[in-house]
């Protein structure tokens, strides 16, 4: 599913400094194309995400439904996308293989006749990782209110003379949920009854795309040391809170889509919203064929891809004297008594609270005797049950 930052970085920065200078009126376009389009020589399903503009940011973006998307290289071999989603085209990657050296353009047709195409992209030939690692650091926060703890994903390896970089990368990780289900009422036997907990340990994932990049200018020398790509929060996610892998992807990129990049990097840190001194001044790789000067957001990516996959622990991050958000953060049991008013039994308790899906039942509260349940400890679903917010399904790659 398209993420909303993803559209809301492309459209911030889409706002500011440019590669190409041109002045334009941008009151006839409250309604621009955003473009957000990675190939790569991966196998895998490759995907596009169109949308349209907003005035407010707080708004949620119109997806481009219905387009009609094609890659082609330069022996016009065509792969149309398809629609697997409401604005998301994928490739199929038994039919579609992007290989270093080929050179692609993105067209794009609007349900409403609309017609884009990118500039011509070439894959470059990748370079080497020679290792992802991690240290222990400090970060403020987005808005610079609270500095947070956790750990930097950095690289090094050996970049040619002519190499222009990119590092993107995604995130796995198991957790769990503090209050798992582990009893039930046995209808059968007319009796409550403990039971295995299960949705315990999930797994998350996520991907990065923003602006960490290399250009080989101004270095004495082809050596990349602790190059940082990344940072992972402990007390403020639950990533590291059981194990943590990372795959970090390092794309040989053009020395124009670089300078696309370094641009709107340079732009979001200075402008610092969009509404700054150039609005709309930047010119990406992707025009509106019968209205070039119409400004589109976003770019035409492509680059071959050298990757490394590293995993943390919980136990390593404790070591290493981080603060770790705890499991039940946010969660608490919630205790409900028969009490012959609100409640005049356990079952009732049961069947108003945890059958309608309410709540989970963690366990029960017995009477000084042992034997009676005059009480059920209950907890709210996303603190019973990981499926709600994870897989269930480990990832295919994943070691414990």
């Amino acid at each position: 599913m398209f993420q909303k930052t993803v559209y809301v970085f492309l459209l911030c920065i889409s706002f500011a400094s440019c590669l190409e200078p041109y002045d334009v009126d941008v009151s006839d376009y409250e309604d621009l194309l955003v473009v957000d389009a990675l190939i790569t020589d991966e196998v895998k399903n490759h995907k596009v995400y169109l949308s349209r503009s907003v005035p407010n940011l707080d708004m949620e973006p119109e997806v481009e439904s219905g387009a009609l998307v094609i890659i082609a290289d330069e022996n016009n071999n065509e792969e149309v996308l398809t629609e697997i989603s409401p604005g998301v085209y994928e490739t199929d990657k038994q039919q579609f293989l992007a290989r270093v050296g080929g050179t692609y353009i993105l067209s794009i047709r609007t349900r409403e006749g609309e017609n884009y195409v990118s500039k011509p992209c070439t894959l470059l030939p990748p370079t080497q990782i020679d290792k992802v690692h991690y240290r222990a650091a400090k970060q403020w926060n987005d808005d610079e209110t609270e500095e947070l703890f956790g750990v930097d994903i950095l690289v090094d390896g050996t970049a040619s003379e002519d190499a222009y970089l990119r590092w993107i990368y995604d995130e796995d990780w198991k957790f769990m949920v503090p209050f798992p289900e582990k009893m039930q009422y046995n209808y059968s036997l007319n009796d409550w009854e403990y039971i295995n907990p299960i949705n315990v340990v999930c797994w998350k994932s996520s991907s990065f795309s923003g602006v960490s990049i290399y250009s080989p200018l101004n270095q004495s020398s082809t050596a990349i040391n602790d190059m940082k790509v990344g940072f992972v929060a402990s007390e403020a996610t639950d990533k590291l809170t059981v194990r943590y892998s990372v795959n970090v992807k390092q794309m040989s990129i053009s020395k124009e889509e670089y300078e696309f990049w370094n641009k709107l990097k340079i732009s979001s840190e200075d402008v610092g919203d969009v509404f700054g001194t150039q609005p709309f001044s930047i010119k990406g790789n992707i025009k509106n064929v019968n209205n070039p000067r119409e400004p589109v957001l976003g770019y035409f990516q492509s680059g071959s891809v050298a990757s490394e996959r590293i995993y943390i622990d919980r136990e390593t991050v404790s070591d290493m004297g981080l603060p770790i958000i705890k499991y039940d953060d946010g969660c608490h049991i919630d205790t409900f008594k028969v009490d012959g008013f609100a409640y005049s039994s356990a079952l009732q308790i049961y069947e108003e609270q945890v059958v309608p899906g309410f709540y989970q039942l963690n366990d029960a509260i017995y009477a000084e005797n042992g034997f009676a349940v005059v009480g059920l400890m209950l907890a709210r679903p996303v603190c019973a049950d990981c499926s709600i917010t994870g897989q269930l399904q480990q990832p295919d790659f994943w070691e414990d």
